[in-house]
């Protein structure tokens, strides 16, 4: 959570935070994610984007305002992706974003408008753009570029969900041994281990595992634990000798025996055991 909200109590933030972890669940942003811009010195606004990491030129393109409120502001961007399967974060940093007429329309019935305010009435010729658009120069390459990107999320938001395959897939089998995995964790919850918390002399002692879930480059999602090896005096807050994963760390497993696959919301998962990395 570095991103700071303006105006708005840490008690605010850290529900706001909390509430997009919950949607963020078995997401994963390698093909592309939504963000919400917090306002700036050019508006006044909280703004909706997209970022598409495939992209040369423009990697982000701007969907809509939202509000001067940041609750509202994240409410309103949940009812309008609520049928992605990418994940929507929070930003400050305004690195991505460039303003320089690529995208404005140089034929057509509507010439001289950008391809957002398009887009907002009438997607499906954007996509045409996207599908029948020959670009020659590098400008018009950069045009196409941006329409290609509006296409990709007019797919997210508008095909119906039962139509739709989540990105992730199961990997190998059932006790079946996987070698060389190269993952970024998505997310990362503590627990107590039941079984080995005590109580010695009225001291609670806890281990506190690390419950990972794990993306590989195509997008798959794996669970597995890291268990505790110290304990803690607090519940659920690791000791201090562990180290401390997070979000967006990446891992490098030796090998990892397949328990099981799981399937959550539609979303499937390898759960992963007997770990080395």
């Amino acid at each position: 959570m570095s991103t700071k909200l303006p105006d708005i109590s840490k008690e605010v933030e850290k529900m706001i935070f909390d509430r997009l972890e919950t949607f963020n669940k078995g997401k994963t942003s390698d093909k592309g994610r939504y963000y919400i811009l917090v306002p700036n010195t050019k508006t006044l606004y909280y703004t909706l984007w997209f970022y598409n990491p495939s992209a040369v030129h423009h990697p982000s393109v701007y969907l809509s305002n939202l509000d001067l409120n940041a609750i509202n502001s994240v409410n309103k961007a949940l009812r309008i992706i609520s049928n992605t399967y990418y994940p929507l974060y929070i930003t400050d940093n305004t690195s991505t974003i460039s303003n320089n007429g690529d995208d404005i329309i140089t034929f057509g019935k509507y010439r001289g408008h950008h391809l957002h305010e398009i887009y907002s009435i009438d997607p499906r010729y954007v996509c045409w753009i996207a599908d029948k658009y020959e670009a020659q120069g590098k400008n018009e390459q950069r045009f196409k570029e941006i329409a290609t990107t509006y296409k990709q999320i007019y797919l997210d938001l508008y095909t119906n969900r039962k139509y739709k395959k989540p990105t992730s897939q199961y990997i190998g089998t059932p006790n079946e041994r996987l070698s060389n995995l190269k993952l970024i964790i998505t997310k990362v919850r503590l627990e107590d281990d039941p079984y080995k918390t005590k109580i010695i002399e009225g001291c609670a002692y806890f281990y506190v595992d690390q419950l990972i879930t794990a993306a590989d480059v195509a997008g798959n999602l794996f669970l597995f634990a890291i268990k505790a090896k110290n304990h803690s005096l607090e519940s659920r807050v690791l000791s201090s000798y562990a180290h401390a994963y997070k979000a967006g760390d990446k891992l490098s497993i030796s090998s990892a025996k397949v328990i099981k696959h799981i399937e959550s919301h539609n979303i499937k998962y390898t759960k992963l055991g007997y770990i080395r990395f």
